[in-house]
């Protein structure tokens, strides 16, 4: 059962792809702002995981970090991660963090080579 305030486990991921999906229909300029939003977000997450870590509080889900970066946080996550030495060490999570990155690499060289096709 979900607790009291919390938004229901998924919603809030899909609130920002939906958000940053409806950023890109509108034009590049806004799905550019809305990727340094979702960094910014990202990267405050991971501040506010690390804090937690160092404070014995409960921490974050890596799942949950995962998906900030999935989203389109990977800049932030970056910066998290090289700055703040938030989660550098941690086998697991850096595994799925770089096939994210690798993911994002190869789904935007596709739709160039796509949009090229179309285009000429």
């Amino acid at each position: 059962m979900a607790q009291r305030g919390r938004i229901p486990a998924g919603l809030g991921h899909f609130l920002v792809a939906f958000g940053l999906g409806a950023a890109f229909s509108l034009g590049y300029s806004y799905g550019l702002i809305g990727l340094i939003v979702i960094s910014f977000i990202t990267l405050i997450v991971f501040i506010l995981d690390k804090q937690k870590s160092q404070g014995r509080s409960r921490r974050i889900a890596e799942r949950t970090l995962l998906w900030f970066v999935a989203v389109g946080g990977t800049l932030g996550a970056v910066i998290g991660i090289w700055f703040f030495r938030h989660k550098s060490q941690k086998t697991t999570f850096l595994q799925g963090f770089w096939l994210i990155v690798g993911c994002q690499v190869v789904g935007v060289l596709a739709i160039g080579l796509v949009r090229n096709l179309i285009l000429s």
